[in-house]
């Protein structure tokens, strides 16, 4: 397998990340991640309070089913401003997580050109729930692939790998055999 192919990495791309910059093509790339990002973020907003709603319903149908839990229901704020936090406990969560997506999503947009450099280590580790994921350890940075790099990299070569990170995942933007 053609390893520029692979990564979606060109030669121009190469010679522009060894001069400390990105191509527009890679800088595109990252802004569309980013965006997505943005709106993946958006989807809980969409499912999240349907499901409260649902809840909500069948726990109000279960105290209303019943007369003396129906008595209790009204009688007792409590149960009423217990479920009202609830709603807003959520609702706060949610509001978070957005936040923190769009927060990742412009560290993403705004981060710098890094380089790593050294002698490749691989790794992989088998999940039942998550299946194998693949390691590129170059140093003390680690790649992660959901597929077999191994006919990529060879273990115990120096490589030049460029790349962006956040604080979840770093994109690999293009690579080298180092001499």
């Amino acid at each position: 397998m053609n390893s520029l192919a692979m990564f979606e990495f060109t030669d121009e791309d190469l010679k522009s990340n060894k001069r400390g910059f990105f191509t527009p093509k890679q800088r595109e790339i990252i802004e569309n991640t980013a965006g997505g990002l943005r709106k993946s973020s958006w989807a809980g907003f969409k499912i999240v309070p349907f499901f409260l709603i649902l809840g909500l319903c069948l726990i109000l149908g279960m105290f209303l089913s019943i007369e003396s839990y129906r008595t209790m229901l009204f009688t007792d704020p409590s149960i009423l401003i217990s479920l009202a936090g609830i709603v807003f406990v959520v609702f706060c969560i949610l509001v978070l997580s957005i936040i923190l997506a769009y927060r990742r999503a412009d560290r993403l947009s705004n981060s710098e050109l890094k380089k790593a450099e050294g002698k490749v280590r691989l790794d992989e580790s088998h999940s039942e729930s998550a299946g194998t994921a693949y390691y590129v350890i170059v140093g003390k940075i680690k790649f992660v692939f959901p597929e077999d790099v191994s006919g990529t990299f060879q273990e115990g070569k120096s490589y030049r790998i460029f790349y962006c990170e956040t604080s979840m995942f770093k994109y690999m933007l293009s690579f080298e055999k180092a001499d």
